[in-house]
């Protein structure tokens, strides 16, 4: 579905297109398609052309890379407002990453090779471009320090503390993290078991520093893990 004039307001809210020129803006919303999913659909797998740029209007997206054994190597986490996916912009023919709806998603998608032309073309959006691949970067400069850690309570602190950084909303003195993220999934992204990772929730929990409820994590003393990313 083609979006309409004045759903053009909501993607307003993504800075990538901020740059834009009214001109420019009315251009592309000839190319911006509409689209809803339902939690666990598959938006685009490994090797599929990379023929869509994405902006998630709302939910979550699932972002997963398998090796050949069809284990999960990687997985990362769209939330709203982010356009996705990244790598591979400007070089590469298919995805080399596969995405799902984590949760029930709203967002538009653009055709790679328009959204491509039009960001080369502006010095603004280019540069915006390049400043989240480097806050990508970082993101998971961050995660491979949590691989370094010996400790599961260490490894999974500093996940909560990235958690919160990245996809918490502040709820008064708290923090919540409605990423519907399960322990299992959690465990795959620290490499350590299942069972180990429930047990630190357990500890973390009987000392009220965090609470889980409907999957989401609530954060009760957020300096605590602010403090682990010092």
């Amino acid at each position: 579905m083609i979006m309409k004039q004045n759903d053009y307001e909501s993607l307003k809210e993504f800075k990538v297109f901020s740059f834009l020129k009214d001109e420019e803006q009315e251009a592309i919303r000839k190319h911006l398609f509409f689209r809803t999913y339902k939690k666990n659909q598959i938006l685009f797998t490994e090797g599929d052309p990379r023929e869509r740029i994405y902006f998630l209007i709302d939910g979550y997206v699932k972002l997963e890379k398998t090796n050949v054994e069809a284990t999960t190597t990687y997985t990362h986490y769209i939330k709203p407002k982010e356009l996705f996916p990244y790598r591979g912009m400007f070089c590469d023919e298919f995805y080399n990453i596969s995405a799902s709806a984590l949760t029930d998603v709203v967002l538009y998608y653009i055709p790679t090779k328009v959204f491509e032309v039009l960001v080369k073309d502006n010095k603004e959006q280019l540069s915006y471009i390049i400043s989240q691949l480097s806050h990508i970067i970082g993101h998971h400069e961050n995660r491979i320090q949590v691989f370094s850690l010996n400790h599961v309570r260490e490894k999974v602190e500093l996940s909560i503390a990235h958690l919160m950084k990245y996809y918490g909303a502040k709820n008064g003195c708290q923090v919540i993290v409605d990423l519907p993220m399960t322990i299992k999934e959690l465990s795959m992204m620290l490499g350590v078991s299942r069972e180990s990772v429930s047990a630190c929730f357990g500890d973390l929990q009987k000392e009220h520093l965090v609470s889980i409820i409907n999957k989401n994590i609530i954060i009760h003393d957020p300096d605590y893990f602010y403090n682990k990313l010092i």
